[in-house]
């Protein structure tokens, strides 16, 4: 019986020390946090605006580059050149003539638009810029190393 009393016993304080202990934790480290913010130039804006004026001001120099008509020399000039060349485009004489001069205008407007808009997304980008914010976990220590200067170290 002696033995059975024993075994009971020592189960029960098991099962009651098992039931009764807290959850123990560790000590964690506190460390400085020092939140930045900032505000630096829209990239995505600037360089879809890139984009933009790069394709449509590309075009045109292939156009000023190629074509025989005088007005199309005004190409050069970026964003103004369309402008300026659909104001020195002459009268056309026929219908097939019209028709194709039509074209050309249509196109002309869209390239001076396409170029204007690259033109805002790009100072859009400095003008409204995006803002920034940086955390950093941490801190430096300046540690004086005697007659050699001092030392810095950080820690995380």
């Amino acid at each position: 019986m002696n033995k059975l009393a024993l075994f009971t016993s020592a189960a029960v304080m098991a099962v009651s020390t098992l039931a009764f202990t807290g959850t123990a934790h560790a000590q964690e480290r506190t460390r400085d946090t020092v939140t930045i913010t900032d505000s630096v130039p829209n990239r995505g804006l600037i360089w879809s605006g890139v984009a933009v004026l790069g394709t449509t001001y590309g075009i045109s120099t292939v156009v000023a580059t190629f074509s025989k008509e005088p007005a199309d020399r005004a190409l050069w000039v970026p964003v103004a050149g369309p402008w300026i060349d659909l104001g020195a485009r002459g009268k056309c004489s026929g219908d097939s003539e019209c028709n194709a001069e039509a074209t050309n205008k249509v196109l002309l407007i869209a390239d001076g638009l396409g170029q204007a808009i690259g033109a805002i997304q790009i100072l859009s980008g400095f003008i409204f810029p995006a803002k920034r914010t940086v955390t950093e976990v941490g801190s430096i220590q300046i540690i004086p190393m005697g007659s050699k200067g001092i030392a810095a170290r950080t820690v995380f």
